[in-house]
């Protein structure tokens, strides 16, 4: 391929105004600086109130949890140094490591485990990630807990925390749904009333015993970080970390003029792969992942019935999304299980057919003058032209759509409201089968098509409670026809994570990212 130098100067132009800063300074000579790119804010610095990977990037650098997820589905400890499940797998131990302390220096215990737990499941703390206790014992499917501190995690000894379990269960579903619970520091907290931990106020200036110490941020666009010289996993090799929040399309450019050192969260845009390839300072690579992106039906709305979802569903092409928008580099799907997960029903196929979705359409009588309101998140390019392109293949069967824009935030809430009839949700899924499962039960935050019923919930739930792949894989097999069968979302494509990085960063293993697993104390620059 050849250099296209007239892109090229165009980056580099816009790359001068990347969130309207320059190449960061280092404090002190020789101070090793890493700048990392993510394409949108954190929503909150309350670790337990986001469903957002965003804001969970941000949140791994100041807190632990227990485990973290490899892109090979194989778990590694975190905080826990190892566990143990009982023989009736309905229980799990974690050792915790003991020379882990919090940032003001006081040691992390098993009693800051169950305290978290605990603030987790308290139904009058503002948590959006308490659905991930579902499966502990002492907490209700939304993982609040049944009556004061139910839930069943103790403390049996310092470093010694114990979950049990609702009922035996395949260990790895349970691991891999904790991996993004934050541990919170008990002394900090302890006393608290829950109006006080629901205000920003406790969380401005957070004690945490990650790899990295909060330093200063400026809101919305950027966080600074210095290294916890007392990392129980070790001293991180870089000495201060900077998070910034650049718009998708001038991340490349950053990248090519050094102002950026490596994306967080996020991916090159496809339309500047071929550029980013190009560049000497630049290592790239494309991942094959589990992450997915799924356009949401609200279930409730009356003229959306699951006839009318299967037609519109069968309307998209996804070839088009994949080749127009991602350049191939992607599969179509209709389920939330990727082709790279050995749970995938390859029975499933694919299905474009315009012409039987119109003659749907007609025989479940929707309404002909009927506008959709269409529900994106702004700032994302991709999610933009996504959406433009199903708006034209709706129209192509005789469907309006509109689209309304707004930031991610209220694009949750909205949608959790109910206010819309069609919106866009990327999810990083994971190889586990039982990922989709927090979006498709009634009572789980994110719930954004409104289902009410448990037909699919129920399917993963079985799954769950064999023990070997083998007696597991039927149940989801039939999990991914009734997916289809249902329409409650039209499951779109799996993209590759296209990264890239400074070649003066080592020790990144970016596959991992995509699993919310940066081990960022791990990054070296030379």
């Amino acid at each position: 391929m050849k250099f296209n130098m007239k892109k090229a100067a165009a980056l580099l132009l816009a790359g001068s105004m990347v969130a309207g800063y320059a190449v960061p300074a280092a404090a002190e000579a020789g101070e090793k600086v890493v700048t990392a790119a993510m394409d949108q804010a954190w929503d909150t610095m309350m670790p337990l109130n986001t469903t957002s990977n965003y804001t969970r990037f941000i949140c791994d650098q100041i807190y632990d949890r227990l485990t973290q997820t490899n892109a090979d589905g194989s778990i590694e400890g975190r905080l826990a140094e190892s566990w143990t499940v009982n023989d009736a797998s309905d229980a799990v131990t974690f050792k915790l490591h003991e020379d882990a302390v919090w940032s003001d220096g006081e040691p992390v215990t098993a009693e800051d485990v169950v305290f978290s737990y605990q603030m987790y499941s308290d139904p009058s703390v503002e948590a959006k990630s308490r659905y991930h206790l579902e499966y502990i014992a002492g907490v209700d499917d939304s993982g609040a807990e049944l009556s004061e501190d139910s839930i069943e995690v103790t403390a049996d000894s310092d470093y010694e925390v114990t979950f049990k379990l609702k009922e035996a269960m395949y260990p790895d579903t349970f691991l891999q749904d904790i991996d993004t619970v934050f541990i919170i520091p008990k002394h900090v907290f302890e006393g608290k009333t829950a109006e006080e931990i629901n205000a920003p106020d406790l969380w401005a200036n957070p004690v945490g015993s990650g790899p990295f110490i909060y330093d200063s941020e400026i809101n919305g666009e950027r966080m600074e970080f210095t290294k916890n010289e007392n990392y129980y996993l070790g001293t991180p090799n870089i000495d201060r970390l900077i998070i910034r929040v650049v718009p998708s399309a001038n991340v490349l450019s950053g990248l090519m003029n050094g102002e950026l050192d490596l994306i967080g969260f996020g991916s090159v845009l496809t339309d500047d792969w071929e550029t980013a390839k190009s560049q000497d300072n630049l290592v790239t690579e494309s991942v094959p992942t589990t992450s997915y992106t799924t356009l949401i039906f609200n279930t409730q709305k009356e003229y959306l019935t699951q006839e009318v979802r299967q037609a519109l569903n069968m309307a998209i092409n996804r070839d088009v999304l994949v080749n127009g928008l991602l350049m191939g580099e992607g599969t179509p799907i209709m389920t939330p299980i990727a082709p790279v997960s050995p749970y995938y029903n390859d029975k499933v196929q694919v299905q474009y057919d315009p012409e039987k979705a119109k003659e749907m359409l007609a025989e479940a009588g929707f309404p002909a003058g009927q506008t959709l309101k269409f529900f994106i998140s702004s700032g994302s390019s991709i999610t933009e032209r996504c959406a433009a392109l199903i708006v034209q293949d709706f129209a192509n069967v005789g469907v309006n759509v509109e689209i309304e824009q707004m930031d991610f935030a209220t694009l949750m809430s909205r949608m959790l409201d109910g206010e819309h009839d069609l919106g866009i949700i990327g999810s990083g899924g994971t190889l586990d089968p039982s990922e989709s499962r927090e979006m498709i039960y009634p009572e789980s935050s994110c719930n954004f098509c409104q289902l009410q019923d448990t037909e699919l919930s129920d399917l993963i739930d079985k799954g769950n409670a064999e023990l070997t792949f083998e007696a597991r894989k039927p149940y989801f097999d039939e999990y991914q026809e009734k997916v289809v069968e249902k329409a409650a979302m039209g499951y779109l494509y799996t993209k590759n994570l296209l990264t890239a990085y400074n070649k003066s960063m080592k020790n990144l293993n970016v596959a991992d990212f995509n699993c919310l697993n940066w081990s960022s104390w791990e990054w070296d620059k030379e």
